[in-house]
């Protein structure tokens, strides 16, 4: 969809988004004390709370890491990346399940191919109206946990896809809702619909769900155990993140830098995509419930797609006051200046926000970047307890 003309440079009206009180806490403060000798006690006090804080890092050597952000920020497949790089990846319960994730994804994909060449007022000449039909009524009775690439869809599918309309819609896809995956799938209709079908690691990691509850895994890094949490980013979902906050070693906070022409509807009004998750991020970060001992790094996620896009739609679409060029590197430079100057002064100072340009398919660059932030994280975790 094309992207917002409204509020495209401020930050969101008061009210707007994410309640506050959704995650608010009760900061830790020190209290006054008069007597001398209470004062004793509670610097003794805080010295037992600091030993026992590095005596549960020293002998459990477990760091909890969350993952948050806005919905399709691409925080589960990095959760997915984990599990290929420490945890052996699949089972094959899994690859069953997204075997069938990837059919539906395929079924959505061309479902969005038609409704976006509705939107660009795209025609299809008169030999594809008899497809066109047999795939809309397919989509409108077959419940989604029963939808598969049996020969006669797959082969409706094919046809759609290799029209001439579609073709056209495609030239425009920054323009329409579409997943990021569609022409990923849709390339290899082939191999996925053949009855043999065992999805790839690639395939596991392009499919597409939206995250429930709250998902937890648990795997061997260096010298520690990392507990990964990925919570859904949808708003009803953002009710769960304040459950998760105690106890936490780091934060990593993705956001979907490619959406930044384009509209999201959070359930309640539509808004620009990037805007979002500004909005979520500047929450975070001004968190109270997050202490000294707590790193935040942000993920400046597909950046490829922000790269395809920038050629076509000028950051201005979002943000007016750019001044630059429109090329990637000028661009990417000025969207991450915005997200850092969201962050407090004085947690700069103390404990800076490090970013990262990422692209959360490519399991090499998030290997690399993993083990940056996991440094980060450790390093902030020690210091505030006296172990570096």
């Amino acid at each position: 969809m094309p992207a917002s003309k409204n509020n495209t440079d401020e930050d969101p009206p008061e009210g707007y988004g994410w309640t506050c009180s959704a995650i608010f806490c009760f900061a830790g403060s020190q209290p006054y004390v008069r007597d001398p000798h209470y004062k004793d006690l509670v610097v003794k006090n805080q010295m037992i709370e600091q030993e026992l804080e590095r005596e549960k890092l020293a002998n459990k050597k477990i760091m909890k890491i969350l993952l948050l952000g806005g919905p399709e920020s691409g925080k589960s497949t990095i959760f997915k990346q984990m599990k290929i790089l420490h945890m052996n990846g699949f089972s094959d319960l899994d690859m069953i399940n997204y075997r069938y994730l990837v059919y539906s994804n395929v079924i959505q994909a061309t479902s969005q191919l038609l409704e976006g060449a509705e939107h660009l007022q795209i025609q299809y000449t008169p030999e594809y109206e008899q497809a066109v039909k047999e795939f809309t009524f397919y989509y409108k009775n077959t419940h989604p946990s029963e939808r598969e690439l049996t020969k006669k869809i797959t082969k409706v599918i094919a046809k759609i896809y290799q029209s001439p309309f579609v073709k056209d819609v495609l030239q425009r896809q920054h323009e329409i809702i579409l997943l990021d995956s569609a022409v990923y799938f849709l390339d290899q209709l082939d191999r996925i619909s053949n009855p043999d079908y065992k999805p790839t690691h690639q395939d596991v990691l392009r499919s597409r769900v939206p995250t429930a509850g709250i998902s937890e895994i648990e795997f061997a890094y260096k010298h520690v155990t990392l507990k990964m949490v990925d919570v859904g980013g949808q708003r009803s979902e953002q009710r769960k993140w304040i459950h998760v906050f105690d106890s936490c070693n780091g934060v990593l906070f993705i956001a979907e830098m490619s959406g930044y022409n384009q509209l999201l509807n959070d359930g309640e009004q539509t808004v620009n995509r990037l805007k979002y998750s500004m909005y979520l991020f500047k929450r975070i970060v001004r968190n109270k419930c997050f202490s000294k001992r707590t790193a935040i790094i942000l993920f400046l996620n597909k950046y490829d797609i922000f790269k395809e896009r920038i050629d076509v739609f000028p950051l201005t679409t979002c943000f007016k006051g750019y001044a630059g060029k429109n090329v990637a590197e000028a661009a990417a430079n000025y969207v991450n200046d915005r997200f850092q100057a969201m962050v407090p002064t004085e947690m700069q100072t103390e404990k800076p926000v490090y970013s990262h340009f990422t692209n959360a398919t490519d399991t090499r660059n998030i290997d690399r970047v993993f083990e940056a932030c996991i440094d980060v994280v450790f390093k902030v975790s020690m210091e505030k307890v006296g172990f570096m």
